[in-house]
C-alpha cells in the first residue's frame, strides 16, 4: 500500500475509534434502566476504561519497540473489538464493566500507537485531520446510538462498531510495512525535555477531563430535569462533538498558518469563554450554541500538542513520553468525568457548567505554564 493509502487508513481508523465515545453519553441512560445502575455508573464505565487505557497508553512506547508497528495496530483493533461486541451482548453489569476494560485496553494502545506515528512522520495539518477524523466519528455517535435505540436497542449500535473495529484490523494487514518507508521527521530534544513530559500529561490530564466531561454529561444534564427534549438533547451532543471536528478539519487546511503557540491560546481561551456561557446562558441556547462552540474551542489542543512534543523532548523520547500523555489523559477522562457524575447526582445536574469553568480554568493555567518552562 502507498504512504498516501496508509494515511487514508488511518484516518479511517480514528473515525473508528472516535464512534464508541460519542455512543455512550446518549446511551448511558438505556443502559442504566437496563441493568439498574446509579446515575453515577457511567463514572464506573469510564473509570474500567480508564484503568486499562492508563496501562496500555504507558507502556506503549515500549510495546512498540518489541513488537514493530503493524502488530502494535493490529492488536488492540482486535481488542477493541472484543469488548465492544461483549458490551453489545453483555446482560449484567459486570459483563459491560469487564467490556469496557478491555474495550480501554484496545483503544488506549492503538490511539497512542497512531498518534505516535503521526507526531513522529507527518505534519501538523496531517495531525489536525488525524484528529478531525476522530470527532467526526465520535459525532456521528449520538445519531448512530439513538437509531439504535430507536430500531429497538442499543446494543445494536455497538454490535455495528464492533464489526468497524474488525474491519480496521482487516486495513491494518492489508498496509503492513507501508508506515515503514516514510521517514522519521529529526528534531533536536530541548534541555528542558523532562520538564515538558510532566507538563504535557497535566495538559492533557485536565484536556480530556473537560472534552469528555462536557460530552457524557451534557445529555444527563438536558434531560434529567427536563430542560430540553430527549431530540434536542442528542442534537446538542451531535453539534458538540461535531464542533469538535470541524476546528480539527480546519487545522488541517490552515494549521500552518500559526504557530503552535497561537493555536494553543486560541484553544484555551475559547474554552474558558464557552464554559461560562453553558453554565449562564439558557438551555437552548447552552445546548445549541455554548456547548458546540466548546467543541470548537477544544479541537486544535490535542493535535497541536501532539505535534509539539517530538520537537519538545526528542523523537527517540517522543513515542513514551505520547504514550505517557496519551495515559495521563486517559487517567483525566475517567477520573475527572466521575467526580463531575459525583457532584451533579450530589448537587443537581446544573453543576455541570460551574465544573467545566473550573477545569477551563485549570487548562489555561496550565499552558501558561508550559511555556514557561
Amino acid at each position: 500500500m502507498t504512504r498516501r493509502g496508509a494515511a487514508i487508513a488511518a484516518i479511517g481508523a480514528l473515525v473508528v475509534l472516535g464512534l464508541p465515545t460519542g455512543m455512550l453519553g446518549v446511551a448511558w441512560p438505556s443502559i442504566r434502566d437496563a441493568l439498574s445502575a446509579p446515575l453515577a455508573g457511567l463514572g464506573v464505565l469510564l473509570g474500567a476504561m480508564t484503568v486499562t487505557q492508563f496501562a496500555a497508553s504507558t507502556f506503549s512506547g515500549a510495546i512498540r519497540e518489541r513488537l514493530g508497528t503493524t502488530r502494535v495496530l493490529l492488536i488492540p483493533a482486535a481488542m477493541a473489538a472484543v469488548g465492544l461486541a461483549l458490551f453489545a451482548v453483555g446482560s449484567d453489569w459486570i459483563v459491560i464493566t469487564l467490556a469496557s476494560a478491555i474495550f480501554g485496553a484496545g483503544v488506549g494502545l492503538l490511539d497512542a500507537a497512531i498518534n505516535t506515528e503521526a507526531a513522529l512522520r507527518r505534519g501538523i495539518r496531517f495531525m489536525g485531520a488525524l484528529h478531525g477524523a476522530w470527532a467526526v466519528g465520535a459525532a456521528f455517535g449520538p445519531p448512530v446510538i439513538t437509531l439504535a435505540i430507536g430500531l429497538g436497542s442499543w446494543r445494536y449500535g455497538y454490535g455495528l462498531a464492533a464489526l468497524a473495529f474488525v474491519l480496521i484490523a482487516a486495513l491494518t494487514l492489508i498496509l503492513r510495512g507501508a508506515l515503514d518507508d516514510t521517514p522519521v521527521l529529526e528534531v533536536v530534544a530541548a534541555p528542558s525535555a523532562r520538564t515538558h513530559l510532566v507538563t504535557g500529561a497535566a495538559l492533557m490530564f485536565a484536556y480530556v477531563g473537560i472534552e469528555l466531561g462536557a460530552g457524557q454529561w451534557a445529555f444527563t444534564r438536558f434531560t434529567a430535569d427536563s430542560a430540553l427534549d430527549l431530540s434536542t438533547a442528542a442534537t446538542a451532543v451531535f453539534l458538540y462533538w461535531a464542533g469538535l471536528a470541524a476546528g480539527r478539519l480546519l487545522l488541517a487546511v490552515v494549521g500552518h498558518l500559526l504557530e503552535p503557540r497561537r493555536w494553543l491560546d486560541l484553544s484555551v481561551i475559547g474554552a474558558v469563554a464557552t464554559t461560562i456561557g453553558f453554565t449562564v446562558l439558557s438551555p437552548v441556547i447552552a445546548a445549541l450554541v455554548a456547548l458546540p462552540l466548546l467543541g470548537v474551542s477544544l479541537s486544535v489542543f490535542v493535535p497541536v500538542l501532539f505535534y509539539v512534543t517530538p520537537q519538545r523532548v526528542g523523537h527517540e523520547t517522543a513515542p513514551h513520553a505520547i504514550g505517557y500523555m496519551s495515559a495521563a489523559g486517559m487517567l483525566g477522562g475517567a477520573a475527572l468525568p466521575a467526580a463531575t457524575g459525583l457532584v451533579m447526582q450530589s448537587s443537581g445536574v446544573a453543576m455541570l457548567g460551574p465544573t467545566l469553568v473550573l477545569l477551563a480554568v485549570a487548562l489555561a493555567l496550565l499552558h501558561r505554564a508550559s511555556f514557561r518552562a
